[in-house]
């Protein structure tokens, strides 16, 4: 039987994420609790240890790719959860989502807010009490050829067609649009232009303002942004933007920003590890010819 939350639910959120993406989970925690008038407790999945499939095409597009399928496990096989990608960050109360029914369906996602994009299962309402997923099946049976990686994340076939029903308001999905007074959630998605890796996304100052809101509350210190420059996980310009007055931003992120993030690489460590499994996949094809 479908869970159905009551007034004294936490909502239980997943987000997938990695180390390099640290700030930008902090801050997408502390955007939810800004704006939700419910407890959330929310669950990083660190050190799961799923498998890695050997094939190239069949690894993951992000160090946390699968997690998302561990989620009924780690709920207990119970209740209700939500999953979303840490580059996101919300703007209204997390409540008029998470008391949605299902309806029957067991996946409830936000369909994509651009017609030219495909289906989007990075915010999701799962049902756990129906969902007998075992995350490290789903990875094997990749390389084992049950399913391809499109079929699993854009169809995902590890469900019936009947049980996933795009209901949630599309406005809980943004792909990198943000209306004031409608946009839920605005989501990064494009991995080079995120506005801590990239100075000049269109709405990065939503982004950037947003982390002065947090470091202000206390919630992220200075302290944090400089280590994580330090580790190659986010932009040089930025700790410069943090001082610079909002109103100068504009000149900042054209003028400025890209001098300073001379030499940059965004997302280093995910670059090396296609770039091993690429050359990996090609000496396995030269090696059977």
């Amino acid at each position: 039987m479908s869970h159905e939350p009551t007034s004294e639910d936490a909502a239980r959120v997943f987000i997938g994420t990695d180390p390099s993406q640290e700030i930008a989970c902090r801050l997408l925690q502390w955007s939810f609790r800004r704006h939700s008038t419910i407890d959330i407790v929310f669950d990083t999945m660190d050190s799961l240890g799923l498998p890695f499939p050997t094939q190239a095409k069949n690894q993951p597009r992000t160090g946390f790719s699968f997690n998302r399928f561990a989620i009924p496990g780690l709920a207990g096989y119970h209740g209700r959860a939500m999953y979303v990608d840490a580059d996101m960050l919300v703007f209204k109360d997390l409540r008029e989502l998470w008391t949605l029914p299902f309806g029957g369906a067991t996946v409830l996602h936000a369909p994509s807010s651009s017609s030219e994009r495909r289906r989007q299962f990075s915010v999701m309402l799962l049902d756990c009490d129906r969902l007998r997923w075992n995350a490290t099946d789903i990875v094997n049976g990749l390389d084992e050829g049950q399913h391809t990686y499109e079929q699993l994340f854009w169809d995902f076939c590890i469900e019936p067609d009947a049980h996933i029903r795009a209901a949630l308001p599309i406005e809980w999905n943004s792909l990198d649009l943000h209306v004031p007074g409608k946009t839920a959630l605005i989501h990064y998605t494009h991995m080079e232009s995120q506005p801590w890796v990239y100075a000049r996304h269109e709405h990065g100052a939503v982004w950037v303002q947003a982390l002065v809101d947090a470091i202000d509350a206390g919630a992220i210190t200075a302290a944090d942004v400089d280590d994580a420059i330090r580790r190659g996980w986010i932009r040089p310009s930025l700790a410069r933007q943090l001082r610079t007055k909002p109103q100068s931003w504009p000149v900042f992120t054209r003028w400025v920003a890209p001098i300073l993030d001379i030499g940059y690489t965004p997302h280093r460590e995910l670059r090396k590890r296609q770039r091993v499994a690429r050359r990996r996949e090609a000496a396995a094809r030269q090696a059977g010819t």
